[in-house]
C-alpha cells in the first residue's frame, strides 16, 4: 500500500506557543506509522526556497501550512511578512493536497488564484477563523482518516466535517 506522506510547514511566530503544527506533529507521530514532517519557516524567503526544491516536495503527498490568513488581502501570514497566491512557485503543489489551517484562507479569493498558479489538486481551509484547537482536532481526524483508514481524500474530509468539530471548512476540487 502507498504510503502517504505529510509535510507541516508552521508560520506561527514562536511567541505564540503552542502551535498547531507543532501539535498535529507530535500526535500524528505517536500515532501513526506513517511519516510526518514539521518545518518552520519565518520568512517569505525561507518558504519559497522549500517550496520550489522539487527533490524535497516529492517526498511529500499532502502540505499542511499552518499559520494565520490575513482576510482583506487575502494572504498567508508569516511571522516575518506575508505572501499572496501569485507569489507561491508555478505548479509547486502539482498533484498535492494543501491543508491552509489559517483563518478565511479557504475562501475562494485565495484558493482560487492559489489552485490556478500551484496546481494543487486539493485544497482543503477555513472560510471562517476557527479556534485552534477546533482547527487541530479537525485535521487530526482528517489525517486519521486519510492516513490510517486510508480513506480517500475526499471521503477523509466528509469523515471530518461530520466529527462534530466546529468551524466552516471546506474543500475545493479543481
Amino acid at each position: 500500500m502507498e504510503r502517504r506522506s505529510v509535510l507541516i510547514i508552521e508560520s506561527i511566530p514562536q511567541y505564540q506557543d503552542p502551535s498547531e503544527g507543532a501539535m498535529l506533529s507530535e500526535v500524528l507521530e505517536m500515532a501513526s506509522t506513517d511519516y510526518f514532517e514539521l518545518h518552520t519557516v519565518s520568512n517569505k524567503s525561507d518558504l519559497l526556497d522549500m517550496l520550489e526544491d522539487r527533490a524535497f516536495m516529492r517526498r511529500f503527498k499532502i502540505v499542511h501550512m499552518s499559520g494565520h490568513g490575513d482576510e482583506e488581502k487575502p494572504n498567508f501570514l508569516l511571522p516575518r511578512g506575508s505572501i499572496n497566491a501569485s507569489e507561491f512557485p508555478v505548479n509547486c503543489f502539482r498533484n498535492k493536497t494543501v491543508c491552509m489551517s489559517a483563518c478565511t484562507l479557504g475562501k475562494g479569493r485565495f484558493v482560487a488564484p492559489f489552485m490556478e498558479r500551484t496546481d494543487a489538486r486539493f485544497v482543503i481551509g477555513p472560510r471562517r477563523s476557527p479556534y485552534f484547537i477546533d482547527a487541530t482536532l479537525f485535521f487530526l481526524t482528517f489525517y486519521y482518516w486519510t492516513n490510517r483508514r486510508r480513506l480517500g481524500i475526499q471521503a477523509s474530509f466528509n469523515r471530518a466535517v461530520r466529527s462534530g468539530v466546529r468551524g466552516d471548512w471546506w474543500l475545493w476540487v479543481p
